[in-house]
Order: C-alpha cells, then sequence, then structure tokens
C-alpha cells in the first residue's frame, strides 16, 4: 500500500527451487537462490542482486528471478533500474507475471515522481501519469486488485494536488510581475508628479503627498491580499494533510480488522480439526476395545461342530493304538481338543488350558487266526 512506503509484490522466491532439475549446475543455483532470499528478507538488497545476477548469468530467461531483482533494485531505490527489470520479467512472455510487474512499474514511477516534484514540476506530473497507466493496466488484468485501486486513486490525488500547486505557483508569478509592473508604472507617475510638484510649487506638494499616500494604501491592500492567498494555501494544505492521514489511519484500520478475522477463522479451523481426531481417535480406540472384548470371549463347544457319526469297530481299534505312547513319558502329538485350549489360552483366556499328558500304552494285537 502506499501509505506504507508502496509495498511492492513479492513473489515467493523459494518457488525457483522446483524449477532447477537434478545435477550440480541446478542444485548449486537453487542454494543461491535460497541465499538472496535470505540476504532479501534482511534488507541486505546490495548483496541480494548480486547473488540473483549470478543465478541470472546460467538461467536468463527465469521470469521469477527478474521479478525480485526489481523488487531489491526498489527497495534500495534504484526505482528506474526496478522498471528495466520488471519490463525484462514481462517481456519473457509469462502472462501470470503481467499483472504483478505493472502493478510494481507504477510504484516505481510514483517514487521517481515524488523525488522530481522538489525540482520539477512537469517531469514530476509525467512520473504520475505513468504511474497511474500501470496501476490501470494492473486493474484490468486483476479487477479485484484492492491494493492497485487504492494506489490509482492516491496516485491521483497527488497529480492534481500537483497541477493544483502548479497553477497557484503560476498566478503567484502572475501577480509578482504585475505588481512589479505597477510599481514601475507608479514610479513614473511619481516622476512626472514630482516634476509637475516642482512647477507647479505649494499645490504640487499636496498633490505629491497625496499620491505617496495611495501608493501606500495600495501596498497595503497587496501585502494583505497577498497574505490571504498565503494562508488559504495553507489551510488547503492543512485539510488535504488531515484528509490523507484519515484515509492511513482508516486503511490501517482496516487491514488490522481483516488481520484479526483471518487468526480467529484460523483458531477456529484448527479447534474443528483436533476436534475431529480427538472423535476420530475416541472411535477407534472404543472399536479397538469392542474387538479385544469379542476375542476375550470363549466361544461355545460345539457350535457349528457335525455330531461325530459311530465309527466302524476297524477304525476304533486303529485310533486305539494311537491313543497311548511308549514307556517314556512324553507324547508323540497334541490332541485336537487340547491345542484349542492352548490357542485360547495365548489369547488372554483367565483360565489357563491344562493340558492332560497321557501315556499311550501298548495295545496287544489280536493273533491272527491260522488256517492253514
Amino acid at each position: 500500500m502506499i501509505y506504507f512506503a508502496l509495498q511492492t509484490k513479492i513473489l515467493t522466491i523459494t518457488a525457483l527451487i522446483l524449477i532447477f532439475g537434478a545435477g550440480s549446475l541446478f542444485a548449486s543455483a537453487a542454494e543461491d537462490v535460497k541465499k538472496g532470499n535470505m540476504l532479501y528478507n534482511n534488507k541486505k538488497y546490495d548483496e541480494a542482486i548480486k547473488v540473483y545476477d549470478s543465478v541470472l548469468d546460467s538461467k536468463p530467461d527465469n521470469v521469477m528471478l527478474r521479478f525480485n531483482k526489481g523488487d531489491a533494485l526498489y527497495k534500495k531505490g534504484s526505482y528506474n533500474a526496478a522498471i528495466e527489470s520488471y519490463n525484462k520479467a514481462i517481456a519473457q512472455g509469462s502472462a501470470w507475471i503481467v499483472a504483478d510487474s505493472d502493478y510494481n512499474i507504477g510504484n516505481s514511477n510514483y517514487r521517481i515522481g515524488s523525488e522530481r516534484a522538489l525540482s520539477d514540476v512537469n517531469r514530476a506530473k509525467e512520473s504520475y501519469e505513468a504511474a497511474l497507466q500501470f496501476y490501470k493496466r494492473a486493474i484490468d488484468l486483476k479487477p479485484n486488485d484492492k491494493d492497485a485501486k487504492f494506489n490509482y486513486e492516491f496516485v491521483d490525488q497527488k497529480l492534481m494536488s500537483l497541477k493544483e500547486k502548479e497553477e497557484s505557483q503560476k498566478k503567484k508569478e502572475k501577480d509578482q510581475k504585475q505588481d512589479k509592473e505597477d510599481k514601475k508604472d507608479q514610479n513614473k507617475d511619481n516622476k512626472k508628479d514630482q516634476d509637475k510638484q516642482d512647477q507647479g510649487g505649494q499645490s504640487n506638494q499636496n498633490n505629491k503627498d497625496q499620491n505617496s499616500k495611495d501608493q501606500k494604501d495600495k501596498q497595503q491592500q497587496d501585502q494583505k491580499q497577498q497574505q490571504n492567498q498565503e494562508q488559504n494555501k495553507q489551510q488547503q494544505d492543512q485539510k488535504q494533510q488531515q484528509n490523507q492521514k484519515q484515509q492511513d489511519q482508516d486503511k490501517q484500520q482496516q487491514d488490522q480488522k481483516k488481520d484479526q478475522e483471518k487468526q480467529q477463522s484460523d483458531q477456529n479451523k484448527e479447534e474443528e480439526k483436533k476436534q475431529e481426531e480427538q472423535k476420530k481417535e475416541e472411535e477407534q480406540k472404543k472399536q479397538e476395545e469392542q474387538k479385544r472384548q469379542e476375542e476375550n470371549q470363549p466361544k461355545p463347544q460345539g457350535q457349528g461342530e457335525e455330531k461325530p457319526q459311530p465309527k466302524p469297530k476297524e477304525e476304533k481299534d486303529s485310533q486305539a493304538l494311537q491313543f497311548y505312547d511308549t514307556d517314556k513319558g512324553e507324547r508323540d502329538e497334541m490332541t485336537e481338543e487340547e491345542a484349542k485350549m492352548l490357542l485360547e489360552g495365548y489369547r488372554g483366556e483367565e483360565a489357563t488350558a491344562q493340558s492332560i499328558r497321557m501315556r499311550r500304552k501298548q495295545v496287544p494285537l489280536p493273533e491272527p487266526d491260522k488256517d492253514w
């Protein structure tokens, strides 16, 4: 904004890192850009410009580097050089950079005009008019740019004030010139009157006194008129300064209000996000607890199993041979029921599965009947 020293629109230079690809040359350029950004943020604009130029030597077509170099030049007061850098960024053909470049060129022209206003009013007007043209271009490209609209109105008022000041100066010079001519004519008249007085004696002396009085009255009248003009001019200047100060205060209050609203919105969003995360965690814990309870709940025996059918005698005899082990006291394998009990014990059941160790006894096989 203009009332804060015409802030420039600065593109984030850190995004330049994405432009450079793999390879030592591009990696080195990205590091240089980071270094230039840090120098810029620390208000070391001369050093930042050197870093940007070193990167531009290897990547002369980089639009964002041109733009941010212009920002650094603007910050150090090199407004003409900044305009040149912004124009080079526009010349690269990237449409997205044009609006912000036009905005900053408008700021630079305003600064140049402010410096010229102290010595050359006509050239100052030219700079202000150029600034208005670039602000207008920026508004056409970005109709919602409030900063560009504000700066346009502000510079337009400055231009009108400068024109009024120029007209007042011309009028003052004209009045002074007229006063000189009037005094010159008056001196001539006085000289003629003096001659007449020399010729006419006492009557001429009276005329001389009258002329002197008239001249004195006229001078007093001219002085009073000039004082009134100067007083009116001072009042106008004070009124304009007060209006400008009020505008600056209103704008600052608006910006503070926006910042407060944004902070409040961010806090609300953060609070909602925390609540959602907490809700998700509670639901997840609830699901895990429910799952754990289901897993720990013992299953009813025989549920979903088919009722065993009676087996033939031969199959029973075969199974009987596998019931017992040798006399060593060790089982060869665990029964299906013991395996289920042991598995449920691992899952955390309160009653641990007690395995029943049994020895399988040697069952004598029946002697086959010999029929030979």
